[in-house]
């Protein structure tokens, strides 16, 4: 095969190495009791668990919760409606408000870039927490609200300046049982830098070879 037609292959194989999640109307979630931490007696995800699709099929999923309101037990699961981060309309949502869970979602991805600090997960989980609450449930005992507040603005900055999570679902509970979570898409779950700029370092070099040829 000549380079020329190889270095067309190497974009394509950068895409494929994004990870694909399939949406429907509506997810059977179950939480299988497994979580990252305990602060202040709650449990901070991610929490471990499975999503089941309308059409059958299910994967193992990690959740990651924007909801104080309400309380969960492991090994439970129930029915949630799922609305994309993209989306125009989030009236199934418990925010009704996009730059809530893009500032959510801004937060999880902290979390995720430090998958081994626990005390930096419990802050931004609180965060989230703190974030998700009315001015008045915000005078809370449980809140670091300066702390809560300083990640916050963060996190509102960073969508005033552009942030985007491609992919990502948000599944709320459709009964009176469940909590409201967030499902990380492709866009939160890139490959590893190094990897990235191998692919890219791969493809400068063929197209070069291939020019100079």
């Amino acid at each position: 095969m000549r380079l020329r037609r190889l270095s067309w292959f190497l974009p394509i194989l950068l895409l494929t190495a994004l990870p694909a999640k399939a949406d429907s109307n509506s997810d059977y979630v179950w939480v299988n009791g497994s979580y990252t931490g305990i602060s202040n007696g709650f449990a901070i995800g991610p929490y471990g668990g499975s999503i089941t699709t309308s059409g059958g099929v299910t994967t193992p999923t990690q959740f990651f919760c924007v909801d104080f309101n309400d309380s969960i037990q492991g090994d439970t699961g129930w029915t949630a409606n799922v609305t994309s981060l993209s989306s125009s309309d989030f009236s199934k949502t418990l925010k009704d408000n996009q730059t809530f869970y893009l500032e959510a979602a801004w937060l999880i991805t902290q979390m995720m870039h430090s998958p081994n600090n626990k005390a930096l997960d419990a802050q931004l989980q609180w965060a989230i927490w703190f974030l998700s609450l009315t001015p008045a449930q915000q005078k809370g005992s449980f809140f670091d609200k300066a702390s809560d507040i300083l990640w916050d603005e963060k996190a509102l900055s960073a969508v005033k300046g552009g942030f985007s999570a491609g992919g990502w679902e948000i599944l709320t509970p459709t009964g009176g049982y469940g909590q409201e979570f967030m499902v990380p898409g492709p866009g939160a779950a890139t490959p590893e830098p190094s990897t990235v700029v191998l692919l890219l370092a791969g493809m400068v070099v063929l197209i070069f070879l291939s020019q100079k040829k």
